[in-house]
C-alpha cells in the first residue's frame, strides 16, 4: 500500500513556508493537479491510485462507498482530502499560481466518480474547454452577439439611471 504524508496520524499541514521541504513538495504536487494532462497521466499510469482501470473501463456503481476500492485508492483519496482541507484556506491558497484551477481539480478529485472517469478523454477535454474551442465558428458567433447585445443594453440602462 502506498504511503502519503497526509495519511499519517498527525494530519497536520506543514507550516506555510518555502523553507519547509514538505510544504514545497505538497505545493508542487497540488500545482501539478491544475494541469488536466497531468491528471490524465495519473489515471493512465497509476490507475490503482484513482480507482480507474488501465483500459478506461468504468467500475460498477457499487464501488461508490469505497468498500471495494483498493487500499492504494483509499489512501490516495484520504491524501487528496487532506490536501484540499488546507490548500483551500487563504493562508495556503496565496501560494497557488493558479488557485482557481488547482482548487477546482482538488475539489473534483474528492469525488470517486471523477477519479474513475478522469481516464476518459472527454473528461480531459471538458476540463480544458476543448469542446468549446472545437465548435464551428458560426455556432460561436450566434451565441456571442446576444451576450454582447445584452451587455450593451445593460450599460445603456446604467447610463440612464435605470437597472435591467
Amino acid at each position: 500500500m502506498a504511503e502519503f504524508p497526509g495519511a499519517s496520524v498527525s494530519n497536520q499541514p506543514p507550516p506555510p513556508t518555502l523553507a519547509n521541504p514538505r510544504f514545497t513538495l505538497e505545493l508542487e504536487f497540488v500545482l501539478s493537479l491544475a494541469n488536466p494532462y497531468y491528471l490524465q497521466h495519473l489515471a493512465v499510469n497509476y490507475p490503482n491510485l484513482l480507482g480507474t482501470s488501465a483500459a478506461g473501463e468504468r467500475h460498477d456503481d457499487s464501488n461508490d462507498d469505497n468498500g471495494n476500492a483498493s487500499p492504494d485508492s483509499r489512501a490516495f483519496a484520504a491524501y487528496l482530502t487532506y490536501l484540499y482541507s488546507y490548500w483551500k484556506t487563504p493562508e495556503y491558497a496565496q501560494f497557488l499560481t493558479y488557485p482557481g484551477a488547482t482548487l477546482q481539480a482538488l475539489r473534483l478529485l474528492q469525488e470517486e466518480a471523477f477519479r474513475r472517469d478522469i481516464i476518459r478523454p472527454q473528461v480531459i477535454e471538458g476540463l480544458l474547454g476543448v469542446a468549446e474551442i472545437q465548435k464551428d465558428p458560426a455556432e460561436r458567433e450566434v451565441v456571442q452577439p446576444a451576450a454582447e447585445q445584452a451587455s450593451t443594453e445593460q450599460q445603456v440602462d446604467v447610463r440612464n439611471g435605470t437597472t435591467a
